[in-house]
């Protein structure tokens, strides 16, 4: 009857730890938040009464003592429970160690006392319906492990509650949006789904179905892990979520439209005509939607994927970042996640190419070439040819004391100079062999507003050794530890991996 909840299910629970009062369900009638994450190791006292006069069923809980949190119910047990129950615990956690114990309890009732047969038939039923409890539990337990087994994930915690959660939405109402996700309506293609867009009647609005390719055996967990991720994310430079749906085999995320499109499509398209203006304040945008996921949530988001086809563009061409299906949650104890490489060649920072681990700097790697091919117009990589890197190139003509000889043509000479060479130096600083050398996202941000001047890079920074090259504190780039050198040739490495991949798929 009484619920304390630390694992949150959608198809049951509110998106909260929650204590919460049930009757014949696995939904609570009633439920109030409870946060023991915050409590860790403390003790909670907790008293559950009923009266059966008043009808009430009440729980009272607090962490020091003293009843501070309480939640009551009106309900007649005696039309709810059968004339003998047992009274006891039973718990599970799926495929995770319980964290949490019951240290000790105790049962009073102001009954009248029975007669002795009585007591004797209670005694026995009580311990024989515990018994039935544990292998009851045992058994959902076994289940979820077979399930796990077979390849089946459960929808996995939401530690922070974002107000309300998105709307749930029927898959018949979604193949309607998307007049049966016909390819007329298709919007893109990606590595793990496949873009659509919809229209939703009963609300008036234009959205963007993302819709995960189902036979793929990783398709519940790329769901789970991007629904986990932008359910707590809400910036202006993120592509607002708006609901999901998980049924018939479908695995469903709806996001707002973005009528412009992606970035990628006005810088390299048939119509290149995207002004200076739109084009640094897409940068700046980008800049601070990775500030945000690096540095001012609880737990850093490393977005892992990082590049023009994944920057959207609404109405007004503000910056809307896309595509959290390979982000990583990382707990700020932890400076890296190491996982498998994932990515699209280009973009990938090489020290993540070889070692597999995953970090903020290698996120800003993949800004630095966004920003190149910004102010370029120009792939970072190209297949099927012989090519230079982006980031190789503007680096010859920087050497050259000919930066601007990188600006991209089409725009003529309808850009700011200073803002040109600005974005083009923060960029090159970004794709900076030596991890601990590039800038994070919040020095970016106010490179980009020409509060402070981008260093001047060492001539030795792509090639020379790494004992010539100036400390992160000499330049006043970073403050983090130094992390273990990247030469060129790893470079090479990189780029020949990558010539033996078609651009735009997933690494």
């Amino acid at each position: 009857m009484v619920e304390f909840d630390t694992y949150v299910n959608w198809e049951f629970d509110p998106p909260v730890h929650h204590i919460g009062i049930n009757q014949n369900s696995l939904s609570s009638l009633i439920y109030a938040r409870w946060d023991p994450g915050s409590h860790s190791g403390k003790a909670v006292n907790v008293n559950v009464t009923y009266n059966s006069v008043s009808k009430n069923l009440s729980v009272f809980w607090s962490f020091d003592g003293k009843a501070h949190h309480s939640l009551s119910y009106l309900v007649d047990l005696a039309r709810v429970l059968p004339e003998f129950a047992a009274i006891g615990f039973s718990a599970s956690f799926g495929r995770d160690p319980e964290r949490h114990s019951v240290n000790s309890w105790e049962f009073t009732s102001d009954l009248d006392d029975v007669d002795e047969p009585r007591r004797l038939w209670i005694l026995v039923v009580v311990p024989t319906a515990c018994f039935l409890l544990v292998i009851y539990a045992r058994s959902c337990f076994l289940a979820v492990k077979r399930r796990e087994k077979n390849g089946y994930i459960a929808l996995t915690d939401i530690d922070k509650e974002i107000g309300a959660l998105p709307t749930k939405f029927t898959y018949q109402e979604l193949l309607a949006a998307t007049n049966g996700f016909t390819d007329d309506r298709r919007l893109g293609r990606g590595g793990s789904a496949q873009v659509y867009k919809g229209f939703l009647s009963h609300s008036n609005r234009l959205v963007a179905v993302k819709r995960i390719f189902a036979e793929s055996r990783h398709s519940e967990k790329v769901f789970v892990n991007e629904v986990k991720i932008i359910s707590r994310t809400i910036h202006r430079n993120l592509v607002p979520f708006v609901g999901w749906c998980q049924e018939e085999g479908e695995f469903l995320l709806v996001y707002e439209y973005m009528p412009n499109g992606s970035l990628d499509h006005h810088l390299f398209g048939p119509r290149r005509s995207l002004p200076w203006a739109v084009r640094y304040g897409v940068a700046l945008g980008l800049a601070s939607a990775l500030n945000y996921l690096h540095e001012e949530l609880e737990q850093w988001v490393l977005h892992r994927d990082i590049k023009a086809a994944n920057v959207l563009l609404d109405t007004n061409f503000t910056t809307k970042l896309g595509d959290f299906g390979v982000a990583k949650l990382i707990d700020p104890q932890f400076r890296s996640q190491t996982t498998d490489v994932v990515g699209t060649c280009g973009y990938l920072a090489p020290e993540y190419f070889i070692s597999g681990k995953a970090t903020k700097e290698s996120d800003m790697f993949s800004f630095g070439v966004v920003a190149l091919e910004i102010a370029c117009g120009r792939r970072g990589y190209k297949d099927g040819e012989v090519w230079v890197a982006l980031h190789k190139w503007v680096w010859e003509l920087y050497l050259a004391a000919n930066i601007l000889g990188a600006a991209d043509e089409a725009l003529g000479s309808g850009f700011r100079r200073e803002e040109m060479e600005c974005l083009m130096r923060v960029g090159l600083w970004c794709v900076h062999p030596d991890p601990a050398r590039r800038p994070k996202a919040g020095q970016v941000i106010r490179f980009l507003q020409l509060e402070d001047s981008v260093p001047e890079l060492p001539h030795d920074a792509f090639n020379g050794p790494v004992s010539h090259r100036p400390s992160a504190s000499q330049l006043g780039i970073l403050e983090s530890p130094s992390a273990p050198p990247i030469q060129e040739s790893v470079f090479r490495k990189l780029d020949k991996s990558c010539l033996l991949k078609s651009y735009g798929n997933t690494c």
